[in-house]
């Protein structure tokens, strides 16, 4: 039988951060990241799975680039959602901060500025292209790399069909909720199992889509929605599965 392993699954600014916290304080050492060479460089099942074999300690591992399915019997998904719009303020603040960030230079202007070249077409801006259907999805593994990723409703299925099969599902905007329900459904796996609620790594940004949408405007709005079209889908799925498995939990 292979060990139970959770594995957390990091979407770029959808609370991984404080998530990775939480998990480090309950498992300690047992608990490890998993990366590559660079901010681009996706990793596979089997490169996750090796390094789950190399490191057999390991109960707990978190990652921007393994990407699914599962890469062990034992192992047990987290991952969470984010609302598009408020995922991209996120991305493009934390962009400007971080001097270590690629295309930074996208970010030198407004909100507004970030966006309209991130729906040109630049490369860079896939990031807040249905990435999240992305991250979940077989478009991951774009023969040009993700950088060149688009997705498309096969993709928002897998995405969909995958997040049915797993026990539970986490919602940025319902991040408590979210921690108590996969305390509860992962107690016999990982017994005494506290996943601790702290907010890192966020700034001071809004998080009223009505407000983001009067700061940008009617058309680069709709031109937004439209380009996330499949993202808004995932999230919305998202909500409605969180509800159904905190109902069964009790929650």
């Amino acid at each position: 039988m292979d060990p139970a392993i959770l594995v957390h699954y990091h979407i770029f600014k959808n609370a991984g951060t404080s998530v990775d916290a939480a998990l480090r304080r309950h498992f300690g050492n047992r608990w490890a990241a998993f990366e590559g060479a660079h901010a681009h460089d996706v990793k596979s099942s089997s490169e996750l799975r090796a390094f789950l074999d190399a490191n057999p300690h390991v109960r707990a591992v978190s990652s921007h680039l393994a990407r699914p399915p599962l890469p062990t019997r034992g192992s047990v998904p987290i991952v969470f959602l984010r609302h598009p719009l408020l995922r991209a303020r996120s991305v493009y603040e934390f962009t400007r901060r971080d001097a270590a960030q690629p295309f930074r230079e996208a970010t030198s202007g407004s909100f507004a500025d970030y966006l309209r070249w991130a729906l040109s077409g630049a490369q860079g801006g896939v990031v807040v292209r249905d990435y999240q259907v992305i991250h979940l999805s077989s478009a991951s593994f774009c023969a040009e790399g993700i950088l060149a990723a688009n997705a498309t409703e096969t993709q928002l299925r897998e995405a969909i069909a995958l997040l049915d099969r797993w026990p539970v599902i986490g919602v940025v905007e319902r991040y408590e909720q979210s921690l108590r329900l996969m305390e509860r459904a992962y107690a016999d796996l990982f017994p005494g199992l506290v996943l601790r609620a702290e907010h890192l790594n966020r700034a001071a940004e809004p998080t009223d889509e009505a407000a983001l949408g009067r700061e940008l405007g009617e058309d680069l709005l709709r031109q937004f929605q439209s380009r996330n079209r499949l993202d808004y889908g995932l999230y919305e799925y998202a909500l409605q599965r969180l509800a159904v498995l905190s109902r069964q939990h009790g929650l």
